[in-house]
């Protein structure tokens, strides 16, 4: 997978962040700029101020590790947080995972996909190797047909997806067993799922 130097921005894969960070505020479309909060980093001296955020809109290729094809593809990032101390591009693994994307990977690349098994956001190793980076140009204007990975508050349908088709009675028990876990809604009739039906007529 060979990247065009058109995509210099270069975004951190971080799994142990909480959302994306940027160190431009001119990368926003839109930005809503006030004093929200602040993070606590490994350093607990070294906190981050976060002052503005709003949606990014970025260009990338994305590799589909499945059939080694390479597409170019648009997407917003929301809510990416501006804090003028950080150094680097951030992006989440856990907010990435939130837009019901399901992750799979390897040392050589990780490669987001949707409920129809289509490869949306891509990261390969940078010069370190142990770090995954997601190559991107910043676009100035919004975009109707680009792909929205803004998080979403989690329901039973993302969970069942990302634990990969777990049945009812492992998800309550999971979800029994996760500190400060917030109220999943079960739906109220028998859970249908067409990957697993079609899974079971094999």
């Amino acid at each position: 997978m060979s990247y065009s130097s058109f995509y210099k921005n270069k975004w951190f894969l971080n799994s142990g962040a909480s959302t994306h960070f940027t160190l431009f505020k001119s990368d926003f479309i839109d930005m809503t700029p006030d004093n929200y909060d602040w993070v606590e980093t490994t350093n607990s001296k070294a906190l981050l101020f976060i002052v503005a955020y709003s949606t990014i809109l970025v260009e990338h290729e994305v590799f589909n590790s499945k059939n080694g094809t390479t597409k170019v593809a648009m997407s917003k990032l929301w809510p990416v947080y501006y804090v003028s101390s950080i150094q680097i591009y951030l992006l989440s693994t856990e907010q990435i995972l939130q837009s019901k994307l399901r992750i799979k990977g390897n040392k050589s690349n990780s490669t987001f996909y949707n409920k129809s098994s289509d490869a949306i956001l891509s990261a390969t190793p940078n010069l370190w190797d142990s770090i995954q980076i997601v190559r991107t140009c910043i676009l100035k204007h919004n975009i109707s047909n680009s792909v929205s990975l803004a998080i979403k508050y989690l329901d039973f349908e993302t969970l069942y997806y990302n634990f990969e088709y777990i049945s009812n009675k492992v998800m309550y028990y999971v979800l029994d067993n996760i500190e400060d876990m917030m109220k999943i809604c079960f739906p109220i009739w028998k859970h249908v799922c067409c990957s697993c039906t079609l899974g079971k007529i094999h």
